[in-house]
Order: structure tokens, then C-alpha cells, then sequence
């Protein structure tokens, strides 16, 4: 089986100042779930922490996974320092408290080795990261995307993209109706949709309610 791919990245804004962190995860079975969320007063390393321990908050315990972050200080801290830091009574070398102690002792809780951590350049064109980057940039300016869940990757293998994930939409009276089973998909034609279409990604779905001038729903 696979590793489950995840990326992590945190974002602030006048560091301290308002921040927020952003989760991708990419399952073997192609499908997609991102997380995301908001401080309104934090630091850039609380953030990049916080978005790797949500990362690993949302790994199911026993799942083979690698978690990539662009934040060396992430990556030092859980794969070089951390066991330094808890033996000598969290002090560093210098005898001084270990910055963000709260969110160290979550992640070593989370993490007591069940997870591959990697280090990626941020900005560097990485699809994982800038979208993680994204997440995270959006939900510090206040203006958070919108995450998917259980949506299959566009460039999924044939037999990923023909599981349950597919949804199927419906616009019936203004409304837009999703339904993941065919046969209730169908069913809805006796209600004279004005439109009709079965999506297997978020961008399949934002670009039907484009079409149509409606918002992309919850």
C-alpha cells in the first residue's frame, strides 16, 4: 500500500500577527482532504506547528504516511532536537525554554515515530506545498479557501476516479442538489433540473456552478 502524502505549511502576517496554517492530503486512492485554520494573534513558527500537528491530528493511527514542510524548524525540531530538549527538561543548549513548548509536547504525543517527516523547499513549484501555502495565506488574510473533501485528483488513475467519491449535481429550481448515488442522480430528472453533471473533482464542481452563477456549496 502506498504512503499517504501529506503537506503542511503555516503563514502569519506581521509575525506576530494574524496567521494560519494549511493541511493537503493526497490518499493512494486519489482522493483529496484539506484543512485548514485561523489565529488572530500568533507567530510563523506556532503556525507551521499547528498545521503539522492537525496534520497528523487527521492521519489515522497505524497509516503509513510522509509529511512534507518547507519549515526546517519543523522538521529539525521533531527529527534532531526533540529528544534533546525532553531529556534535558525543555532547555536548549543555551539553557533557555524551548519556544512554543505547548505545541512541541502535542506533536511528540501525535508522533512518537509513526510518521515519515521530509523536508520541500517552499515556492519551488511543489503542488503540495504552494497549495498547503495557499490554504495557510488565505485562512491569516481571513479570506480561507475552499477545502476538499473526498474529492478525487483530476490526474487520479482510471480506477481511483471511478469510485463512490464521484458526486453528482443537480440545479433544480435555483438549487444546487449533490448526490453520490447514480440512481438518485437520475431519479432528479422528474423534478425538470435545468442542469445536470457528474463531477469527480472540486474544480469539475466550481467550474458547473461558474456556468451557472452560483457558489460552490459548504
Amino acid at each position: 500500500m502506498p504512503d499517504i502524502l501529506v503537506y503542511t505549511d503555516g503563514a502569519c502576517l506581521g509575525n506576530p500577527g494574524p496567521g494560519g496554517w494549511g493541511v493537503r492530503i493526497l490518499y493512494p486512492d486519489g482522493t483529496v482532504r484539506e484543512l485548514g485554520g485561523r489565529e488572530s494573534s500568533t507567530t510563523n513558527n506556532r503556525m507551521e506547528l499547528q498545521g503539522a500537528l492537525a496534520a497528523l491530528q487527521a492521519i489515522e493511527p497505524g497509516a503509513a504516511a510522509i509529511v512534507y514542510s518547507d519549515s526546517q524548524y519543523v522538521i529539525n525540531g521533531l527529527t534532531k532536537w526533540l529528544s534533546g530538549w525532553k531529556r534535558k527538561g525543555w532547555v536548549t543548549a543555551s539553557r533557555a525554554p524551548v519556544k512554543n513548548r505547548d505545541l512541541w509536547m502535542q506533536l511528540d504525543v501525535e508522533d512518537p515515530g509513526r510518521v515519515k517527516w521530509r523536508h520541500v523547499r517552499g515556492h519551488s513549484g511543489n503542488p503540495g506545498n504552494d497549495r498547503a501555502d495557499e490554504i495557510a495565506s488565505g485562512f491569516a488574510a481571513g479570506k480561507p479557501p475552499i477545502l476538499a473533501d473526498g474529492w478525487v485528483e483530476s490526474n487520479a488513475a482510471p480506477a481511483a476516479a471511478d469510485r463512490r467519491r464521484v458526486q453528482y449535481v443537480s440545479l433544480v429550481d435555483g438549487a444546487l442538489i449533490l448526490d453520490t448515488d447514480p440512481e438518485a442522480h437520475h431519479r432528479r430528472r422528474q423534478d425538470n433540473p435545468q442542469a445536470q453533471a457528474r463531477v469527480r473533482t472540486l474544480r469539475e464542481l466550481a467550474e458547473f456552478c461558474a456556468r451557472h452563477g452560483l457558489e460552490l456549496p459548504p
